[in-house]
């Protein structure tokens, strides 16, 4: 009995080694990734190592969204990049999401992502969120919008787009923290930025976009309706700075502090 033992051993070693094949193949075919990715114990590319991404554990940050958004079902993630938050996000019970990204082969990398978990209760969509008639996607118990903000011409309109939608938003966004080279547009402060850096998948969809100062980027969320912002990070410099926020409408009643 030993035997066939060992030879279907052998034979199901050569099956796994064959289906690593054409995971790699298939992650080979999408390159370059932008984030490292492993499935099943293995990493298949290591990612791009960017200093100007915003650094937030998938993990962490699906752990923290329904920490604050418990009991949300119906979610919608602006800028899914190649899948990462959206597969963190799916794992969570009871919960469909509507994931939409702007890059056409980020979309596929994170079609490969969710494919690969047989994630089944995600939709992914190509869309332009500049472009976006937001209210035809219907209403959400909640959105993530991370690393997206900063990519947008008009980020303010952004955020009253996002609040057609929903009364909860978590943020996680960079905004501009020197006060040279500032504007006023809109009523707002801003700073003009050209997305020149080599990496296109990292870019937004526009060439030329605008960055909020802290001060605007605060007035822009209230201005949207978003009335209560709970800081939960922020890194600060006098250039580059980071903010992961928790954004409720005056619509929603507030947390219970225990």
């Amino acid at each position: 009995m030993g035997k066939p033992l060992v030879a279907w051993g052998r034979k199901a070693d050569r099956l796994v080694d064959m289906e690593r094949e054409d995971v790699r193949r298939r992650v080979q075919e999408l390159e370059p990734w932008v984030n490292e990715f492993t499935f099943e114990g293995v990493r298949y590319t290591s990612g791009l190592q960017l200093d100007y991404l915003l650094s937030q554990d998938p993990k962490d940050r699906a752990r923290d969204f329904f920490a604050a958004f418990p009991g949300s079902r119906r979610i919608l993630e602006l800028g899914a990049l190649e899948g990462a938050d959206t597969l963190a996000l799916s794992r969570y019970p009871d919960v469909s999401i509507l994931a939409l990204e702007g890059r056409e082969a980020n979309l596929r990398r994170a079609e490969l992502v969710l494919d690969l978990h047989g994630v089944t209760n995600v939709e992914l969509r190509l869309a332009d969120v500049e472009a976006l008639d937001f209210p035809a996607l219907g209403t959400f118990d909640a959105v993530l919008c991370a690393g997206l903000l900063y990519h947008v011409r008009q980020p303010w309109t952004l955020l009253r787009d996002i609040a057609r939608v929903t009364d909860h938003l978590y943020l996680s966004t960079h905004y501009w923290g020197s006060s040279a080279g500032l504007a006023a547009t809109d009523g707002y402060t801003v700073k003009a930025v050209r997305e020149n850096h080599p990496d296109p998948q990292t870019r937004g969809l526009s060439v030329d976009v605008r960055w909020l100062d802290r001060g605007s980027l605060m007035r822009a969320l209230a201005d949207a309706g978003f009335g209560r912002v709970d800081v939960r990070h922020e890194r600060t410099s006098d250039q580059v700075c980071d903010l992961i926020a928790v954004c409720r409408t005056e619509r929603t009643p507030a947390p219970v502090s225990w």
